[in-house]
Order: structure tokens, then sequence, then C-alpha cells
């Protein structure tokens, strides 16, 4: 059968006209509205500061009637700010918060887009942190040394408008509204384009400002360390520049009092003569250094007086080689215990000696000390026989260019050392240890250890190229101790070697295996291959630890 070509066009009419008829049937699908979309920042650099304004720019949505923004400061626990706005660009600032954001602060958004019927506002949209910019300064940012527990340093560069007044703040008076105390800013500060302000508590935040006549010009957060826990009787001489305020107020201090002395300060011994116990102290300070105790005139002892202790931490010693001691002892006396925690001495005649009356030392100690330049008094002379001292410790220090070391002319119980490195000690020809009393008070009676220690050559005074010593002289029946301690090939003895001295040799020389031994005192090991440079010597000074 054929089919006519005009009725297969036919058909295909009538077929897609029908297709059109059943559609237009068909009633309209109706989709059910949604919530709009939640904004999101039109840029890549995100929320952005100028100043302590917030600039906020996004993506622009055309079903949005506006915008409702909040801000807040602690993830929105609470909200600081929160205000509507037609436009998807926008500054946060005074104008839209009625007060100025504050400055150096990080600041939470978020937004919420708002549509024509509440039921399809947007969700909240978390846009992420911004800090607002620092205010314009020219005052310092606080250092480590620039606060103690009770003063801060404040610090600016000269810069406008001359610097006039100081003003203190608690940490929550964000808008610096209520000062808690003002300082004036003389010609002086301003020369020295720094003031110490004073009377802040311990372990507490501040924010310390600067103005000129009146006019803010920035300010800092000051932390302040916590209070040193030292008891009741503390003498506070920090803060002073007057080097004589120390004897003085020795005199006035209760038994066991602690002196406060500050970092990179003098004060002089005055000849002050100890009849009660003291402790002194190196309290906190706007520098690195120790606070020095000048030996021009010696402390001594009252006499017939009995002391418990008196111990010096964190200290520094100066005086003359020719003629000063820490302590020069021409009474009679006892002292329990005088100790040397953490200290520096430095060009001395003798640290401590004993020249008259009589007496006894129960315990002389230095601990992680380090001692240099000490003339023919040494370490430890006691220089009659009516003195005795019973226990010497020696830790974890350093001693160097010592004419003689320790000198007694009576019995004493024991002499420990452990840990210490010591070089040129004593001058060529002179004894290590000299025990000089007559026979029966000679002795160390409990014996000498010598543990954990280098000991290098002895000290060329006369600059004549020897440098042998001698091991000790009395001591008949004194027992030395000798563990894991080394001494350098150019230790040589010129007589009375120490038995079994050292434990190990070292195969080079004191130049060798230290950085500078000589002019830097510089007792780091050089030598990597020393065996003993993790577990011998001064701590400080030791490798891999």
């Amino acid at each position: 059968m054929k089919i006519n070509k005009s009725n297969i066009i036919m058909l295909m009419f009538f077929f897609v006209t029908g297709l059109f008829v059943l559609n237009a049937c068909e009633e309209e699908k109706e989709y059910p509205r949604t919530r709009l979309f939640q904004p999101v920042l039109n840029n890549e650099e995100g929320l952005m500061s100028v100043e302590n304004s917030i600039i906020v720019e996004l993506g622009k949505m055309k079903a949005a009637e506006e915008y409702f923004v909040e801000v807040s400061r602690d993830s929105f626990v609470t909200v600081d700010y929160s205000f509507s706005t037609d436009t998807n660009y926008f500054v946060i600032d005074k104008t839209l918060t009625n007060e100025e954001l504050l400055w150096f602060t990080i600041y939470q958004i978020q937004v919420t887009a708002i549509a024509d019927a509440d039921d399809y506002n947007s969700k909240p949209s978390f846009l992420g942190s911004v800090r607002t910019q620092k205010y314009p300064s020219n005052q310092g940012v606080p250092g480590v040394f620039d606060v103690t527990d009770t003063r801060a340093k404040v610090l600016w560069t000269p810069v406008g408008k001359p610097i006039t007044g100081i003003k203190v703040y608690t940490i929550d008076d964000e808008r610096l509204t209520s000062p808690i105390s003002e300082f004036e800013v003389a010609e002086e500060d301003r020369a020295a384009e720094e003031k110490i302000v004073d009377g802040l508590e311990p372990a507490t935040e501040y924010q310390i400002a600067i103005y000129s006549d009146g006019e803010l010009r920035g300010w800092e957060v000051y932390t302040t360390k916590p209070a040193l826990e030292l008891g009741e009787n503390v003498i506070d001489l920090t803060g002073t520049d007057n080097p004589d305020t120390l004897a003085a107020a020795l005199a006035d201090a209760p038994e066991g009092a602690y002196i406060l002395l500050e970092g990179g300060k003098t004060y002089n011994a005055g000849g002050f003569e100890f009849s009660k116990s003291a402790h002194f102290v190196s309290g906190y300070s706007f520098v690195q250094s120790l606070p020095i105790i000048e030996c021009g005139s010696n402390f001594r002892t009252v006499e017939g007086s009995a002391i418990a202790a008196i111990t010096f931490e964190n200290i520094s010693f100066h005086g003359d080689f020719g003629g000063n001691y820490v302590f020069n002892i021409d009474k009679s006396s006892t002292v329990d215990e005088i100790s040397f925690e953490s200290c520096r001495i430095h060009s001395l005649r003798g640290i401590c000696r004993m020249k008259g009356g009589e007496g006894h030392i129960g315990l002389y100690k230095l601990n992680d000390c380090v001692v240099d330049s000490i003339n023919g008094y040494g370490v430890l002379t006691v220089d009659k026989d009516t003195w005795s001292v019973g226990d010497i410790v020696l830790s974890n220090s350093t001693f160097s260019k010592i004419q003689y070391f320790l000198v007694s002319r009576s019995n004493s119980n024991s002499i420990t050392m452990d840990g210490c490195t010591l070089n040129e000690v004593p001058d060529v020809g002179r004894q290590m240890f000299r025990w000089r009393g007559g026979d029966g008070n000679n002795d160390v009676l409990n014996g000498v250890k010598i543990h954990n220690t280098i000991w290098g050559h002895g000290w060329d005074m006369d600059n004549e190229e020897t440098y042998a010593v001698k091991g000790f002289d009395g001591m008949p029946n004194t027992v030395f101790d000798i563990k894991n301690t080394y001494a350098t090939s150019d230790l040589e003895f010129s007589g009375n070697e120490i038995p079994a001295f050292p434990s190990f040799l070292y195969s080079g020389t004191a130049a060798q295996l230290w950085v500078d031994p000589y002019v830097a005192l510089d007792y780091n090991i050089n030598d990597n291959a020393f065996q003993g440079k993790s577990d011998s010597g001064d701590p400080r000074w030791r490798s891999g630890l």
C-alpha cells in the first residue's frame, strides 16, 4: 500500500498540534518559596580594617531588602553592636555604632539577609574576624626588662608635640576614661625619652598611656611580674641610685632579713659588720645585669657575734685586685653558713679571709658562680689557726685566674668539688690545696672529693711561659676521691701531685679544649671530640645540654 507524502505531513501536523493542546491543558506547577541564601563576602581579602573601622563588602543579593549586621568580641557570646543597612558595602564605625570601635581589637562579624517577609530571611552568616589597627603612636612597646613587679619603664620617640604626662589605667578601662595614677614628665625624662612609673601591683595587667598637654599620644599594655616570695622581713633597695644605702639599711635590718637589690645598680659594702643573719637577693630590674656590691670597704663581723647565715643570690662583687675582699674578718665570731648562689665575683685580693680573733664557719659554699681575677688570698683563706671552716662546697662553678685557691691554717671537715671548671688556678708553683697548720691541724678530716670537674693549667702571672703547679701542702692524712675528672695536657705538677688525679687526661691544651679561656673567659667546649663534654665541668659550658 502506498502512503501519500502529503498524508504524512498532515499526520505530523496533527501530532504536534495535539502536544501543544495537551500541554496547554496541564496546570502550571508552583515551587515553594525558600529562605534567602546566606550572605558572603565579595572580595578575596575578606574583612578589612582601616584605623579603628571595619570595611565589609558583601556579594549583591537582589532579593534582599536589607542586611542585619551584628558585631562581637567574644565570638557572639555577647553582641557589642547591631544595626541594619540597605547596601552591600558599608563601613562599621561611629556612624553605625554610635561610638568608636576600640583600637587594636579583634571583632567578629555576622550578617543576616532580610527578605520582604521574616520567614524568608537568611540564616546568620559568620563572615570572620578582623583586628582593628593599632592607635598611631610614638610610644615604645615594652620589652621583658621594661617592667618589674611594681614599676614600669615607659618609652617613646620624640616625634611631634613633647610628652608631658603619663596615666595608668586598669586593663578593663577599655576607653581610658578613669586613670588610677598620673605622672608628670619632667625635662630630664623627655631628654632620656623614658620615665619609670611606680606604685603598681604585682602580677597585674595595666594600660599605660602617654599624653601631650592632655592629648592622647598612645598607650601600651604592661603586665607586672609576680611578687618575689621572700617573707615579711624584706629591705627593698630597688629604685635607689645612692650606693651608700646598703650599709645604712643593714644597720636597721631585723634578724634574717632579705636585702633586695636592683640589677645594674651599685651598692657599697661600706665596711658593714654583721651581727645577725642576712640574705642578699637580686630583685627585678630594668637591665639584664646583676646588682653590684662594691667591696672597697669589706664586710666584717661584730666581736662575739653568733650568726646563722649570710647568703648572696644573683649578686656581682667587684673590688681592687690588690686589696679588697668580700669578707675580711678580724674579730671573734661564729657563722653557721656563708654561701654564694649564682654570683659573679671579679677582681679581689680574696673572697673570704679570717685574719684576726677566733671563730668558726660551719659551711662555706659557692654554687653556680663564676669567679675570676682573685689575688693571693684566693677563694678562701683561713689565715689564723684560731679560726676554722668545717665544710667547703664548690659546685657547678667556674674559677679562673686565681693565685691561691683554698688555704687554711687549721683542720677542715670536708672539701667537695662537683661540676666545676678551673683554668689558670693556682699561680705557677702554688698549691691547689694548702693546709698549712701545724701537726695535727693541717688535714681535711673527711677527705677531698673532686667529681665531674675539668682542670686546666696554672696561672703564669709572671709571664715566664711556665705553668706547673703543686697539688697540695700539708694534708698528711687527707684522702682524695677523684671521679670523672679531666685535666688538660698542659696541666703539669712541680711537686706534691694529688693521688689518682685526674681520672682522665685530655690530649689537647686548654686553648684547644675551650673557646676562649684567656680573654673572654669563654669555657664553652670547643673540641667536640672531648669525651667529657656533656658530663664534666661547670654545666653552663657543657655541650648537648
